[in-house]
């Protein structure tokens, strides 16, 4: 069965999830950090372990969305297990059903190539994918010049459907109705103002696109970047890309000139991440994640 923790089991748990990294001396280490434990009722409330008879065999920490939350992510982080490691899918598997979610996401950084390569095995038949994440950021007020831009109009309910063809075509998969409602909301609050098609001139044809969100409003509005991208017929070659980040950079900057742009973007995209770096975005060290978003 599936359960929560006691906030005196809390200490017990660090160790069993530092024994599973490999750590030479779990207990004492937990010991040590044990006082700095401010919020243990609260901590023990999130994490999870899976027991029949005897000791519990596997443990997770579980962060669910709120009830209101745009972004529905399931949060896993801290996975270990003893004897069975079916024990941990199980466990997971029954978090997933017992919490609401459109996607999850379970945290793999501290553990070691093969641990790694374990864990996203057996999660695999549960839906999980094995990505390494890298989380960007750029203050608007560092805007590079233009240079040749590209005419961006704003999202309207008439041209849903061509934008959701426009990516689903440059993605080079079929976007259900959930992943596109899932991506309406994954960066904030759906904003059609901040969800652009991207032309040579407005009477042109589309031929990229920017997905954006944001989780704050004013001079200072952090935007959320989910995903940009270019028609297949320009994706070899870089200059279409770069026009299109460019000018979404100071269409942006003209909404909130002292803002900042933030994103999370997968590393099955690499393209994306240097051409981000290569005009200005800070560029954060990799993290490895195993990943379920909507089919």
């Amino acid at each position: 069965m599936v359960r929560s923790l006691q906030p005196a089991e809390l200490t017990w748990f660090v160790a069993r999830s530092l024994a599973f990294l490999g750590h030479l001396d779990p207990h004492g280490l937990a010991q040590r950090v044990a006082p700095r434990l401010r919020h243990t009722r609260r901590d023990a409330s999130r994490c999870f372990v899976w027991q029949r008879d005897g000791a519990p065999s596997a443990g997770v920490v579980a962060l669910a969305p709120e009830p209101d939350d745009d972004e529905r992510t399931l949060r896993f982080a801290q996975p270990w297990f003893e004897g069975d490691p079916f024990d941990l899918v199980r466990l997971v598997a029954e978090l997933s059903e017992r919490f609401d979610h459109e996607a999850a996401e379970l945290d793999l950084v501290a553990l070691a190539v093969g641990q790694k390569e374990h864990v996203s095995g057996l999660l695999a038949g549960e839906g999980f994918d094995l990505d390494v994440v890298r989380t960007l950021r750029f203050e608007l007020a560092e805007v590079p010049p233009l240079g040749l831009p590209l005419a961006l109009e704003a999202w309207r309910p008439p041209v849903d459907a061509t934008l959701r063809e426009l990516v689903g075509r440059s993605e080079g998969w079929r976007l259900s109705d959930r992943r596109w409602a899932w991506l309406k909301r994954v960066s904030g609050p759906f904003r059609p103002d901040l969800w652009f098609l991207a032309a040579e001139a407005p009477d042109r044809p589309p031929l990229g696109y920017a997905l954006c969100g944001a989780r704050a409003v004013g001079v200072e509005t952090a935007f959320g970047l989910t995903t940009a991208g270019v028609v297949p017929e320009h994706r070899g070659s870089t200059e279409m890309l770069r026009r299109l980040l460019l000018s979404l950079l100071h269409e942006l900057a003209a909404i909130s000139p002292l803002g900042r742009v933030e994103a999370r973007l997968s590393g099955h995209d690499p393209k994306l991440v240097e051409i981000l770096r290569s005009i200005g975005f800070q560029v954060g060290a990799p993290r490895p994640l195993l990943r379920r978003l909507p089919s």
